[in-house]
C-alpha cells in the first residue's frame, strides 16, 4: 500500500507519461486508496451553552444526562440522515428530545437549531428509527427487568398501600390526532378514535406504570 506522498509522486509521473487510465486501474484495484478526510459538520447548535436548569427544561435531562445518553445510545460522532442531512450526535439527541419533550412545531426547532425544517424533520425520523431498532425488544415490556425488579416493585407498593401482589398500575395518556374520515366500505373511524372525556379524536396509549415512576409496558390501542 502506497503512502499519500508516495501515490501523488506516481501520479505525477502517470500523468507525465499520458497514462491516466492505469492510475485508475490502479484504484480499482485497492492498491491506491484515498485518504479518508475528518468530517468536520457545520456546528448550529451547542449544547455546553446551555445552563442545567434551561436544559431540563427544553430537553427534560440536563446537560450531563443528554451526554450520557449519546454515549448509552452508541450514536457515531457524526450522524447522517436521509439527504445527506449531518450533524454531530449530541445535536441529534438533542432534537430528539426538544421534539418529544413537549408537541413543538418544526418551525419554532428551527429557530433554536438554525436549521430548517425539512432538515429537522430527517435528522428527527433518523433518531426515531435508530432508538427504535436499538431498543425495540425493550419497548413493549421489559420481561428480564420486569422479573430481576418484581419482588422490589411489591415490596415498595405494600409498604404504602399494604396491598400484596401488585407491581405496577394501569395508566395511559391520549394523543390528539386529526379527524379520520369514513373508510369505503362504510367502518366509521371517528367512533373507535373518539374520545368521550378529552372530547377530541385520539390515540391511547396505555401501559403499566411502576413505582419507580417509569412505564414497563406501553402500546397504543
Amino acid at each position: 500500500m502506497l503512502t499519500q506522498d508516495e501515490a501523488l509522486e506516481l501520479y505525477l509521473v502517470l500523468w507525465a507519461m499520458g497514462m491516466d487510465d492505469s492510475w485508475t486501474e490502479l484504484v480499482h484495484c485497492g492498491l491506491i486508496t484515498a485518504p479518508e478526510r475528518p468530517l468536520i459538520p457545520v456546528v448550529r447548535f451547542n449544547l455546553l451553552s446551555h445552563g442545567n436548569a434551561n436544559a431540563e427544561a427544553d430537553f427534560r435531562f440536563d446537560v450531563h444526562g443528554v451526554r450520557r445518553l449519546v454515549a448509552q445510545f452508541g450514536l457515531p460522532e457524526t450522524v447522517i440522515a436521509s439527504s445527506n442531512d449531518r450533524c454531530n450526535s449530541l445535536e441529534a439527541v438533542s432534537i430528539l428530545l426538544y421534539r418529544l419533550s413537549y408537541p413543538r412545531r418544526l418551525h419554532d426547532m428551527s429557530i433554536k437549531f438554525r436549521r430548517s425544517t425539512s432538515s429537522l424533520c430527517r435528522i428527527f425520523l433518523c433518531m426515531v428509527d435508530y432508538v427504535d431498532d436499538r431498543y425495540k425488544d425493550k419497548q413493549f415490556f421489559d420481561t428480564e427487568l420486569a422479573e430481576r425488579r418484581m419482588a422490589q416493585y411489591c415490596a415498595a407498593i405494600s409498604a404504602r398501600t399494604h396491598v400484596e401482589g401488585v407491581f405496577a398500575f394501569p395508566d395511559g395518556t391520549k394523543i390528539p390526532i386529526c379527524r379520520p374520515k369514513s373508510m369505503r366500505d362504510g367502518i366509521n373511524l371517528q367512533r373507535s378514535v373518539y374520545s368521550g372525556h378529552k372530547r377530541v379524536h385520539c390515540l391511547v396509549f396505555q401501559g403499566t406504570y411502576c413505582s419507580n415512576m417509569l412505564f414497563g409496558a406501553k402500546c397504543p390501542s
